[in-house]
């Protein structure tokens, strides 16, 4: 199976112990589009509270920095663990970690973990049993032997990974119905339920779920911190963006096939090239009457197209809406509306025409003004909402 365009989806829901901040769990995520890997930490800091939120952040930040290099994942995950701080009492490390490596050339999805909960894998709602090998060694501080775990699976489109610290294993822990914690083995059978009940479950909702569970086998006040991450590998959903004419007048026909074949949303801004769009397919280009943002001119509709707008005025709105996001954009009109489509896509693809207007020099400002906002709004989308971008220039 040909995984290299499959996209992962990845939550992470967590709860503080004693609903008291910050949380001494840690997760981070980084894609290495050169390497073409994703890789995930989920780190748990000994004890609560503010020293053990600053122990995993600093294991899973040293994993995240060395991820990059040559050398194997399990070799740097000895090296990290060399490199950890030692409990001068207990003699273990300060933090627990769960890695997941992914690598979509190859389609094969690597596991580290070291004392954190094994990580579940579901596979058409049903659990799939990954075989570990254990990595002993002598840790060069305290002299004790120490035991990460490594294993790995092919990964399919629709798998499922769950990662948990042991605040949601042990929730629980000591009631009439848990007395040893909720379990392993409960928490797969949970995890087993939902994923058969509603297959197309989201990550959010599925760790949502596995949140509310554990927090409420400890009463509502959890007596460690929670963690749990959901990922979801599947077909990615795509965005096509298209702005300003191209340079030469031949592209059209191509901008307009790919256009028309591409397999996702579909918006234009701008009304010329529109127009040449329309134009080249045949089909009409209709104005609505009124605009629903005050600020904006109406949008247009093409046959085909699922957005179609002005160019500069509503680029620039739309930027100024991803630079000052909180929540889901709420308000209405076409600049809204575009960001409902990017956020709610993987990978966004930007098409820009570089023409050079012949006529006004205030039309040439405004083509180069547009490329600007387009060039803007593509870095937006990639630091701020990890979002997929390739830019093409026509």
């Amino acid at each position: 199976m040909n995984t290299s365009g499959l996209f992962v989806e990845t939550v992470c829901k967590q709860a503080c112990c004693g609903n008291e901040a910050p949380c001494g769990d840690s997760f981070l995520q980084r894609q290495f589009p050169a390497h073409g890997h994703t890789v995930l930490v989920l780190s748990d800091g000994m004890g609560h509270g503010v020293k053990a939120h600053l122990l995993s952040t600093l294991t899973a930040s040293i994993f995240m920095g060395m991820a990059g290099a040559p050398q194997s994942i399990e070799e740097t995950a000895r090296t990290v663990m060399q490199t950890l701080p030692v409990c001068s009492i207990r003699k273990i490390s300060y933090s627990t970690f769960t890695i997941v490596d992914i690598d979509h050339r190859s389609g094969i999805v690597r596991l580290i973990e070291y004392d954190n909960p094994q990580a579940f894998v579901f596979r058409g709602g049903e659990p799939l049993e990954i075989g570990r090998k254990a990595h002993p060694y002598s840790h060069p501080q305290t002299g004790r032997t120490q035991t990460f775990h490594t294993g790995s699976f092919a990964m399919r489109r629709g798998d499922r990974i769950v990662l948990t610290t042991d605040g949601v294993t042990q929730s629980g822990l000591g009631t009439d119905r848990y007395p040893f914690g909720w379990g392993r083995d409960n928490v797969a059978a949970y995890l087993g339920e939902l994923l058969r009940g509603d297959p197309s479950v989201s990550p959010s909702a599925l760790a949502g779920r596995v949140l509310d569970r554990a927090v409420g086998n400890d009463a509502d006040i959890p007596k460690d911190d929670i963690s749990c991450v959901a990922v979801h590998i599947r077909e990615p959903r795509k965005t096509l963006l298209c702005s300003c004419p191209p340079s030469l007048t031949s592209d059209i026909a191509s901008l307009a096939e790919r256009i028309r074949t591409f397999d996702g949303r579909k918006i234009i801004c701008g009304h010329l090239l529109a127009e040449q769009i329309a134009g080249y397919w045949k089909t009409g280009l209709r104005r609505q009457l009124t605009s629903t943002d005050p600020e904006l001119p109406p949008q247009w509709e093409i046959d085909g197209v699922d957005l179609t707008t002005e160019g500069l005025l509503t680029l620039s709105k739309v930027l100024e809406i991803l630079e000052n996001y909180a929540e889901m954009p709420t308000g209405r009109g076409p600049a809204y509306h575009i960001c409902e489509i990017l956020l709610s896509s993987d990978r966004i693809e930007l098409v820009v025409g570089m023409r050079k207007s012949n006529t006004a020099a205030a039309d040439k400002e405004t083509l180069i003004l547009r490329r600007k906002v387009l060039g803007a709004i593509a870095r937006t989308l990639e630091t701020r909402f990890a979002k997929q971008v390739v830019a093409t220039y026509l």
